[in-house]
C-alpha cells in the first residue's frame, strides 16, 4: 500500500512550477521519503542510450552532477534495469560492473527507472540504507519503483527531464536541415550564408546540446522536440 506521505509529495512534484524544481524534489525524495543516505538522479536518451548527470542528493546537500555522461551499455546491471523498467539491486557482485568513478565507494545500490508509459526518461541509483542490502526488502522496492513511475509522469512533460536548451532560429534551422540529410554545402547555399557560417551555427548548436557529433545532435534535437 502507497502511503499517504509519498502520494502528497508526489503531487508537490506534479504542482512544481520549474523543471529544475522538480528534479530537486525528485532527487531529493529518494532519501526524505525512503530510508537511504544518498541517491543520484540521471537523465536518458533512448535514442542515443547515454546517460547524462543531473543532480546527486546526500546528507551534505545538492551537487551538480551533469559533467557526468555514459553510455548506459558500457553499464550492463544499469542498462537491463531501464530496459526491464524494473527496479535492480547491484549487490557486491553486479556494482563492480559500474565505474568506480559513478560508485563513491558503495558496495551496493538499488537501480531505479524512471519512465512514463514505453519511455524511460531517467533512472537513479540510490545507497546508503541503515541495514544495507539487507534492509531492501520486497515491499521498499515497490514502493520506490511506484515513486519513479510517478514522478516519470510528472517530469516526461518537461521535454523528457531534458536540460534547458535555448537555441537561436538559425541553429534550430541548421539542426533541422541536417535531419533532411542536406550537406554543409547544400544548407548555405539554400540559406544563403557561407559554409563557415553554417559550420559556426552547427558547432554551436551541438555545443548546447551537450552532443558529441551532428547524429547524436539531431537524435537530442527530435528527443527534445525542438525539430520534428
Amino acid at each position: 500500500m502507497v502511503s499517504p506521505a509519498l502520494r502528497e509529495y508526489i503531487q508537490r512534484i506534479e504542482m512544481a512550477p520549474h523543471h529544475e524544481e522538480k528534479l530537486v524534489l525528485t532527487v531529493r525524495g529518494f532519501i526524505d521519503l525512503f530510508p537511504f543516505m544518498g541517491a543520484v538522479l540521471y537523465n536518458y536518451s533512448m535514442l542515443s542510450q547515454m546517460g547524462e548527470g543531473l543532480l546527486r542528493a546526500n546528507a551534505e546537500g545538492l551537487h551538480s552532477i551533469r559533467d557526468q555522461r555514459e553510455d548506459i551499455r558500457n553499464m550492463p546491471p544499469i542498462y537491463s534495469a531501464i530496459r526491464e523498467k524494473r527496479a535492480v539491486l547491484l549487490d557486491s557482485v553486479l556494482i563492480r560492473q559500474i565505474p568506480a568513478k559513478y560508485v563513491h565507494g558503495a558496495t551496493y545500490a538499488l537501480v531505479v527507472p524512471i519512465f512514463h508509459g514505453a519511455n524511460v526518461i531517467g533512472y537513479a541509483g540510490i545507497s546508503g540504507h541503515p541495514d544495507g542490502c539487507d534492509g531492501i526488502n520486497s515491499s521498499l522496492v515497490h514502493a520506490i519503483s511506484f515513486y519513479g513511475e510517478q514522478v516519470g509522469k510528472a517530469l516526461a512533460t518537461d521535454s523528457l527531464m531534458a536540460k534547458s536548451v535555448k537555441l537561436t532560429k538559425r541553429e534550430v534551422e541548421v539542426l533541422q536541415r541536417m535531419s533532411w540529410g542536406e550537406s554543409i554545402k547544400e544548407m548555405a547555399d539554400r540559406i544563403g550564408i557561407s559554409e563557415f557560417t553554417v559550420q559556426d551555427y552547427v558547432k554551436s548548436a551541438l555545443k548546447k546540446l551537450g552532443a558529441q557529433n551532428r547524429t547524436q545532435g539531431v537524435a537530442d534535437a527530435l528527443r527534445r522536440r525542438i525539430i520534428h
